[in-house]
């Protein structure tokens, strides 16, 4: 993405250049040439404050034993499989260095043993929330010993970047040692707050049932992590999960709380200045996400209107709202919860009045029973709210979920009118078991309305998530395709703001010339096909992308393969297969994991396959296994299981031949592969060393297996291609080019079947 943003801004310069000589209005000329300027200056903020490393960064020591001191920099991120803990480096040992200049943060991920019993057992899990919660508190001094890595490219999301955006680049998963040595909170209001917030959170728990608990801290903390798996599933299932997400709702009720008292005692101006750290204090609160700090920036930016004594339009709020965000930081631009907040406020501020005005027009008419016509607007609002709502995020949720859910407009009928009671009465009942929990017994009884709604929202959601077709799969939707979408919604929308005037005007146009623009559109959308598919043929070279530990093999004519491991192997497809193409002609599945079944599942969500080649062996049923299982009987034309020797044609010029071996450490056989074409091979090693180093092997391609540093200075090959996996590859000989897919996200090879070039 930032390499294509300098070409974003040469091209909006270009397009603002040729649209000032078409208006020839000075006034145009220069709104347009502010606003390319503008556009210009974003894409360069963009591209210099891309998320890098930091001069003295701790991440200098990824690869490396150490033993780490630091303090944690946030409250613990508490799930029921792992505890997530940022820490602050202040100490580093490895190798016999020391080191106390150190900069950025370290993750440090514990898993939790046994974690399936936490789903089972309530009692468990609120047990070890609570201790972990308590063990590892903002601003304690932990002793860390572990391997300290590079966070991994994971096979539908890149946890790298998301990291990196939050100034992570090295984490120790499942470290050795790990000790609370002292306390040394950075900021003293800041971990108050976080002790409060642990007081509600546990009273909370204490005082509602586990399903209305987990529920209820999603709404009023943001903190669904707690949340049972099936219960997670019904949410996504009728498209609710922005429930349990703090939103510009949760916002617009603390200030309905505190703003109208406000007034009446200050006056409305002082009332402003004091609502303002309330929304900072509840933000920091809840946690600093996006569509929290969008939130809160809308808030901020409508209490400043009122010291300034303007009214502030929600379009402009939001557009302000988005100015300062971006400004700050211009990578949130890509982050799902901006996207779909920001989205979702945007169709509120375009349609929701003008729409609901209309409706109150036409009930009034229609209508002429007082209590029939608020019961009437009291339904029918709630469903224009969700609808326009759902009309400018549908993009977005296709894009990032790829899925549907057929029944979120009447799921979201029916729940978001109880959101605010919910959050209302949650809240001051909260406060008052918190502030009671000494007497005891008061908390359930505070928290009883509470309970009642959340029990009533849980009834709807999971029984309109039993429907068979609730959630439909999308797998065709592309970022072409949502543009178009945005282009004609938005076109649309600035059509039915035109005075009725120029509406007729443009509808008389439109008519009169309708047939050479009927053969415009139509000439331009083959040709541009055309062009696309002209580029995306095959070229008669071989083409091999490395992502992750999985390799993606075009043939000279065509054929596609992959050798699937780890990674974003989905997007990378994408990009590389030509548009409409969803087959794969060869799938190899090296071994018969559980994570290998669960990217094998994920990727035939997305492509149909000829046929899947896996290792000889027996499966330990899990749900990954059966839904892949589903997957390959939808998606797989013809599974076969490999043997040893076997070779598999690619097209005319390629061909594959397996190589199978049982390692000792789990007896499980593995998969391997020699890739040929002409006089180059590129060996793929598989995760646990199924193939072994030859000479005359053109590139080796390392899974996650521990590398064999002699046998590979022996073999010679032109090329080492280390995976993203555990550790830094050792120096080989300088005759040996290596890359390591820790340093990009991909790596791209072409073979002429002479020589092999990386791209």
């Amino acid at each position: 993405m930032p390499a294509a943003v300098p070409a974003l801004a040469f091209v909006t310069v270009a397009l603002a250049a040729l649209g000032a000589v078409w208006l020839r209005s000075a006034t145009s000329s220069a709104w347009l040439a502010a606003c390319a300027a503008l556009l210009c200056l974003g894409a360069l903020h963009y591209t210099l404050r891309a998320p890098l490393p930091a001069a003295r960064s701790v991440a200098r020591y990824n690869g490396q034993w150490v033993r780490l001191e630091g303090i944690v920099a946030d409250e613990p991120d508490v799930r029921p499989t792992h505890t997530n803990l940022r820490l602050k480096p202040l100490r580093i040992h490895t190798a016999g260095v020391s080191d106390e200049a150190l900069d950025d943060l370290v993750l440090v991920r514990v898993e939790t043993q046994d974690a399936r019993k936490y789903w089972s057992d309530s009692e468990a899990l609120r047990s070890r929330v609570r201790r972990d919660y308590e063990d590892w508190p903002y601003g304690s001094v932990v002793h860390v010993e572990g391997s300290l890595d590079a966070p991994p490219r994971m096979h539908s999301f890149d946890y790298r970047e998301y990291l990196a955006r939050r100034q992570v680049f090295s984490w120790i998963r499942q470290p050795r040692k790990l000790l609370k040595v002292g306390e040394a909170p950075e900021n003293w209001l800041y971990a108050r707050l976080l002790e409060f917030k642990n007081v509600i959170r546990q009273e909370v728990w204490n005082s509602l049932p586990d399903r209305e608990a987990a529920l209820f801290s999603g709404i009023l903390l943001g903190d669904a992590r707690a949340m049972p798996d099936d219960l997670k599933e019904a949410f996504r299932r009728t498209g609710t999960s922005h429930l349990v997400a703090i939103s510009g709702s949760n916002f617009s009720i603390l200030i309905a709380l505190t703003l109208p008292p406000m007034i009446r005692l200050v006056g409305r101006r002082r009332a402003a200045w004091l609502a303002l750290p309330a929304i900072a204090l509840y933000a920091i609160f809840v946690g600093l996400e996006a569509s929290v700090v969008r939130a809160a920036v809308m808030a901020g930016v409508g209490l400043i209107g009122m010291l300034l004594w303007r009214r502030g339009l929600t379009l402009n709020t939001l557009c302000a709202a988005a100015f300062i965000l971006l400004l700050y930081d211009p990578h949130m631009l890509f982050d799902a919860g901006f996207q779909l907040s920001f989205a979702a406020t945007l169709g509120l501020a375009l349609y929701a009045d003008r729409l609901s005005g209309r409706l109150r027009d036409w009930a009034s008419a229609h209508i002429p029973h007082h209590r029939a016509r608020q019961a009437f607007l009291f339904v029918s609002e709630g469903a224009l709210l969700t609808f326009v709502t759902h009309l400018t995020t549908l993009p977005v949720q296709w894009l990032i979920f790829e899925a549907f859910s057929s029944v979120a407009l009447i799921t979201n009928m029916l729940v978001v009118p109880l959101q605010p009671p919910l959050m209302l009465f949650g809240a001051l009942g909260s406060l008052i078991a918190t502030a009671t929990a000494a007497l005891g017994g008061v908390g359930p009884l505070a928290l009883l309305p509470t309970q009642w709604l959340s029990s009533l929202t849980i009834l709807i959601v999971e029984g309109f998530a039993k429907f068979t077709y609730a959630l439909l799969p999308v797998t065709f939707f592309s970022l072409p395709a949502a543009a178009a979408y945005y282009a004609i919604l938005l076109g649309f929308t600035a059509f039915l703001f035109q005075p009725v005037i120029v509406r007729r005007a443009i509808r008389h146009l439109l008519w009169t010339h309708r047939a050479v623009l009927s053969i415009s559109v139509a000439g331009l959308t083959v040709l541009g096909l055309g062009v696309l598919l002209w580029f995306q043929r095959p070229d008669g070279r071989l083409h091999v992308t490395f992502v992750g530990s999985s390799a993606i093999i075009r043939s000279p004519d065509g054929a596609q393969a992959v050798f699937l491991g780890d990674g974003d192997v989905v997007n990378a497809l994408r990009r590389i297969m030509p548009v409409g193409d969803g087959e794969l002609e060869l799938l190899i599945v090296p071994q018969r994991s559980e994570r290998h079944w669960r990217n094998t599942g994920f990727l035939l969500a997305h492509y149909r396959v000829r046929e899947l080649v896996l290792p000889p062996g027996r499966d330990r049923v899990t749900a990954d296994l059966e839904a892949a299982r589903q997957m390959v009987h939808r998606n797989a034309a013809r599974v076969v299981t490999a043997a040893d020797g076997t070779t598999l044609a690619l097209g005319r010029q390629v061909s594959l031949t397996i190589a199978l071996r049982v390692p000792a450490r789990d007896g499980q056989q593995t998969i391997g592969a020699r890739l040929r074409h002409g006089e180059v091979n590129i060996d793929l090693v598989g995760d646990q060393q199924a193939i072994d180093y030859e000479p005359r092997s053109t590139l080796v391609f390392l899974g996650w297996a521990q590398a064999d540093v002699a046998a590979l200075k022996a073999a010679g090959p032109r090329w080492v291609v280390w995976t993203d996996g555990i550790g830094l590859p050792p120096p080989l000989s300088p005759s040996i080019r290596t890359l390591s897919l820790k340093e990009m996200p991909e790596a791209a090879f072409i073979s002429d079947g002479q020589r092999l070039i990386s791209q």
